[in-house]
């Protein structure tokens, strides 16, 4: 996006924590050309929303370039990040915020590379994105987009947007570092997000949008610009030029980071999908991830009425959530609605409308009617738009899971 005239502080500032120094294997940089959805699942997973106290107005996206442990390194737009007297936030693609722990501004003068780093701490598990070359984002070449960018009614939620382009030019000596050129639709929003080559790998850092004026928004009433279609980031080969090639010194990010150039089998794996027992919150809770990395909870377990008998919430979410997972791995996850399962009242699995108990889900308490248990078992059926199709034979309840595991969980 637009630059917005900022002019940068000469000071590096490091905000509050410890040094953590981050250490990432490097890998041989392969060229291997990917689909535009294979690059779109990568930018979902490794692209995150900058955040501040002043709201959306101010804030901006950046991407994921480097971890440690339970500590990551997002790579954004130091415009994104100007203000020292404000606090920043990370928001991930699980919709998650974490406070930012450190934030390393690089700028030294005005005219200097306008890129910063920002580190956050998680127990979730992130892939990192791969680095490019951005010498061979050449005029003609492919490019991907990626950016949160601020939404236009108010109100409604950042989403994420990924669009293709093309270099159209370089420049050298550009003001601020922002020698790449390209042509594709950005918001603004989207600065400090990554720029993605036809390989999948970070080329570069945008931030920089060309404008003919500004007009009133009819959603905001807010002046928004009208931007021509042209973009320009920061080429990436600026930023991996600044990195220590020797050991770690010093107290800042920027000295103790190493990145990696390649995608690896374990983050692709992320992208499986499947029921996992989430215990990030502290609340044990059943969720269901998709293919595309969006996570819903399905059940919360805070329930200590089976403690006594060796089953607290944490073990029924794990066993109650391998059940689950073992049914739709098998394909057995259709319907669920509730009968007698080994003598007991139970919530469990039917292949079919009005077919019988398949598979045991969870049992339920002598005194339990059924019927409500069922309707108020699953988090999302609180949400009237999250319905799946509900089907009656007489006083019993057929959910169409099936249905559910279909859809695109962000958009219940």
């Amino acid at each position: 996006m637009n630059s917005w005239g900022l002019r940068f502080d000469a000071l590096t500032v490091i905000l509050t924590g410890a040094l953590t120094v981050t250490a990432v294997v490097g890998q041989q940089y392969t060229a291997c050309a990917k689909t535009g959805q294979e690059i779109a699942q990568l930018a979902m997973f490794t692209t995150v929303e900058v955040n501040n106290t002043l709201g959306f107005s101010t804030s901006g996206s950046g991407v994921i370039i480097a971890k440690q442990g339970n500590i990551y390194t997002v790579l954004t737009a130091n415009h994104v990040v100007a203000s020292l007297a404000q606090e920043y936030s990370i928001r991930t693609h699980l919709e998650k915020n974490y406070t930012a722990i450190r934030i390393q501004r690089l700028p030294k003068n005005d005219r200097d590379i306008d890129l910063a780093l920002i580190q956050f701490q998680s127990r979730e598990q992130y892939p990192v994105a791969p680095m490019g070359e951005s010498k061979r984002a050449v005029v003609g070449s492919t490019i991907y987009v990626a950016g949160y960018p601020l939404p236009i009614a108010f109100g409604s939620e950042r989403k994420l947007e990924f669009t293709a382009g093309i270099v159209s030019s370089r420049l050298g000596g550009a003001s601020s570092g922002y020698g790449l050129r390209y042509q594709a639709v950005t918001r603004r929003g989207m600065s400090g997000g990554p720029v993605f080559d036809a390989d999948g790998r970070v080329v570069g850092i945008h931030g920089q949008g060309d404008t003919v004026g500004t007009v009133m928004s009819q959603w905001n009433g807010q002046m928004e610009e009208i931007k021509t279609g042209l973009n320009a980031a920061i080429p990436i080969d600026a930023f991996t030029a600044l990195l220590s090639p020797t050991k770690p010194r010093g107290f800042d990010i920027l000295s103790n980071i190493s990145i990696s150039r390649a995608y690896s089998q374990s983050q692709q794996n992320l992208g499986q999908g499947g029921f996992v027992c989430d215990t990030s919150t502290g609340e044990p809770v059943t969720v269901y991830q998709n293919p595309q990395g969006f996570r819903e909870p399905w059940i919360r377990w805070n329930s200590n009425f089976f403690s006594s008998s060796g089953y607290d919430p944490l073990t029924r979410c794990k066993q109650v959530t391998q059940r689950l997972e073992n049914y739709s791995r098998n394909q057995q996850l259709n319907y669920v609605t509730v009968g007698i399962v080994n003598n007991q009242k139970a919530i469990c699995t039917s292949s079919r409308v009005n077919g019988p108990c398949e598979g045991l889900i969870y049992t339920l308490r002598r005194d339990q009617d059924p019927a409500p248990a069922l309707s108020s078992f699953f988090v999302w059926l609180a949400n009237q738009k999250a319905r799946p199709s509900l089907f009656e034979s007489s006083t019993v309840i057929y959910i169409n899971v099936g249905e559910r595991l279909g859809l695109d969980i962000s958009q219940p």
